[in-house]
């Protein structure tokens, strides 16, 4: 079934230019490819991606492997291979058939170690094997059973007794069928041994070290790619013009990474020898293979501490192993450019729908580019793929433009979950982000969200985790995992994912207050810490979350009220940088309740005008923050008329206060 066009917006330039750019061949030759890899988060659309790729290059050899179905998440390379080889191997129409008689011999021979059986009924089932006068490529279920049965590693480059095992393979094959499998196994290691206990000695060798078993998958490898340049040579490859593609899902599983190292192994060893396979991978957390982590604060640019990359990754001029945007596949891959200047690696990171790609989703499902609804989803769900679709499909039907509330409504209507409970479709999408977590992680997650970045996650004493930084693995499984962006404002410092940290703070804010970590305790030390060490707007902003308004107001009034003090461009641009810092608080107010009566609840009374105005501003701004605060937009006219009103007669600075309010219009 052809995969929802509307499901891939944000990454067309990778199946459109990037996958053209890896499959074609100039001049009808191969060349160095890098693998590709699309990093992001769980929901980020990488399966979707993959399924693209599959539709678009059916009538070319390819195959997808998803390493985490078919129990293929602790699969070994040299298994992978015979998968693949057979998927490769099938008809294609203009492509014909691809043979592998390098990679079966070497699986026969050296295949995954297994029990190892005896050695009559190992011999037994080569000869029914090779009785049957077929391609050894066409019975799969025969070699299969040898495996079973006989399986080996090396820990040499060369392979002993490759000449007299090849003589007991064949020994039984027709003069015919012994010439063509011998004339392509020439480039084969050789050496000297007993072919009488050859299969024996290396069946010895089944359950070697960590060395040995990479070893043994890098010849089967360099088998596997010696028979693709074979298939893509001569007059036979004249008519294969394109390469051939595997897609990888999940390639962050042992299996997956494994494989990786294999084929970028294989390929190191042989630089001048290019293949003609393109593979294209999918991964939910940071490879080691590639750098040290492209998302912990050590590894930003302009850090003092040296990223460890291998030297001879090549990353067309970049200094450390940071993932390329959908966007900048167009200047990556301009014709002309050195074959070679992406190599072993061509990360790409996918996760963000920008508000053009949200309009365009959302068309699929017959809603206008100019209704609220995309606008709604782009801040709610921060352009997160999968909860745009998710979210759209829930709402899609149920939203009223002439009551905006709706959208709100549908969010927080009673769904059934797994076990029987009830639950929310906000509690539900979060329990599918957090399933890579320990139901402890997990908890510690909820309480640190409060924390407007991750700092929170270095002091034990505030969050009461299990799992600090330097204690346990949860920051790290957090950068690993991709869960941290780095603020724009400042790139020393990390977030969480902003659609991650709104569901976690909704289940915060679902705890009971005898809770040891109820939403009131965990922001009062978080803003008995800041105030300790005098960051003040923070502390300021964990105020607001547990609806301590006057010590907002009070803060904010400073300095519009300091004597001799000019309310200049620089002062009111310190005031706004504060203003956002600290509306920008979680709340849990009322779900359903109408936006302007919240406000006029807690603003409280002032005696002051500026109090007052400051109050109604603060106030407002902080539920209007919130997407599911005001979807309608009812308080934007309340905060342009706050504005406006703060700037008179206030010096320069009322410029910037009065442009401000011109986005509320």
């Amino acid at each position: 079934m052809p995969v929802d066009a509307h499901r891939l917006s944000g990454v067309r330039s990778i199946t459109g230019r990037l996958v053209e750019e890896l499959l074609s061949r100039p001049g009808g030759q191969s060349r160095p490819l890098p693998i590709a890899v699309a990093l992001g988060v769980r929901g980020s659309g990488k399966s979707a991606l993959l399924e693209e790729l599959r539709t678009r290059c059916e009538d070319i050899p390819h195959a997808l492997v998803d390493f985490e179905r078919r129990d293929w998440e602790q699969i070994q390379p040299r298994e992978l291979l015979g998968h693949l080889a057979f998927d490769l191997g099938r008809q294609w129409r203009q492509f014909g058939r691809i043979a592998f008689p390098r990679l079966w011999l070497c699986m026969l021979v050296l295949s995954a170690p297994v029990e190892l059986g005896d050695r009559r009924a190992a011999l037994r089932k080569l000869r029914d094997l090779i009785a049957k006068n077929q391609p050894l490529e066409r019975n799969r279920d025969a070699i299969v059973d040898v495996v079973k049965l006989v399986g080996g590693v090396t820990s040499g480059n060369s392979l002993p007794g490759w000449n007299e095992a090849t003589e007991l393979l064949l020994r039984g094959l027709s003069w015919y069928d012994r010439r063509r499998l011998m004339g392509k196994v020439k480039a084969m290691p050789t050496g000297h041994g007993n072919h009488q206990d050859f299969l024996i000695e290396i069946a010895k060798h089944a359950h070697g070290d960590d060395e040995d078993r990479a070893a043994v998958d890098a010849i089967i490898c360099d088998a596997f790619l010696a028979d693709l340049r074979r298939a893509y040579s001569g007059i036979s490859g004249t008519r294969r013009t394109m390469n051939c593609l595997v897609l990888l899902d999940n390639a962050h599983t042992k299996g997956g990474q494994d494989f990786l190292r294999a084929l970028a192994e294989a390929r190191r060893h042989t630089p001048d020898q290019a293949d003609p396979l393109v593979v294209i991978a999918t991964s939910r957390t940071w490879n080691p293979d590639w750098g040290e982590s492209w998302s912990m604060v050590t590894a930003h640019p302009g850090s003092d501490r040296e990223i460890r990359r291998n030297p001879e990754h090549r990353t067309s001029g970049l200094d450390w192993p940071v993932p390329r945007l959908p966007a900048h596949v167009e200047t990556d891959w301009i014709p002309g450019q050195p074959d070679n200047r992406w190599s072993p690696w061509y990360l790409l990171e996918l996760g963000t729908l920008s508000s053009g790609d949200v309009v365009d989703v959302a068309a699929a499902h017959d809603v206008h580019p100019t209704s609220r609804l995309p606008r709604f989803l782009s801040r709610l769900t921060d352009g997160h793929p999968g909860a745009v679709r998710e979210v759209l499909q829930t709402l899609a039907a149920r939203y009223e433009p002439a009551n905006p509330n709706t959208l709100r409504e549908a969010l927080y209507t009673k769904v059934t979950a797994e076990d029987g409970s009830d639950s929310t479709l906000l509690a539900e999408m979060c329990d599918y982000l957090l399933q890579d977590f320990s139901t402890a992680s997990r908890q510690e997650l909820v309480t640190a969200s409060a924390a407007v970045d991750v700092e929170m996650l270095f002091h034990k004493e505030i969050l009461d985790l299990r799992n600090p930084m330097g204690e346990g693995p949860l920051f790290k499984q957090l950068a690993d995992q991709l869960w941290l962006r780095a603020d724009p404002d400042d790139p020393s410092r990390y977030v969480l994912h902003p659609w991650l940290r709104r569901l976690l703070l909704r289940k915060l804010a679902t705890r009971a207050d005898d809770h040891p970590l109820s939403w009131e305790k965990v922001h009062t030390r978080c803003r008995d810490f800041y105030e300790k060490n005098g960051r003040v707007a923070a502390a300021r902003y964990h105020d607001l979350a547990l609806e301590n308004v006057d010590a907002v107001v009070t803060h904010l009034c400073k300095p519009l009220v300091a004597p001799h003090a000019e309310f200049d461009v620089p002062t009111a641009e310190a005031w706004l940088a504060e203003l956002d810092t600290i509306t920008a608080a979680p709340n849990r107010l009322v779900e359903n309740a109408d936006p302007y009566t919240q406000v006029q609840q807690r603003v409280g009374e002032w005696e002051g005008e500026l109090e007052t105005t400051v109050a109604w501003l603060v106030v407002s701004l902080w539920l209007a923050r919130d997407p599911l605060g005001d979807p309608g937009g009812t308080l934007n006219a309340t905060i342009e008329s706050g504005f406006h009103h703060l700037a008179q007669g206030r010096g320069r600075g009322s410029m910037l206060l009065h442009e401000r309010a011109e986005r509320y219009r």
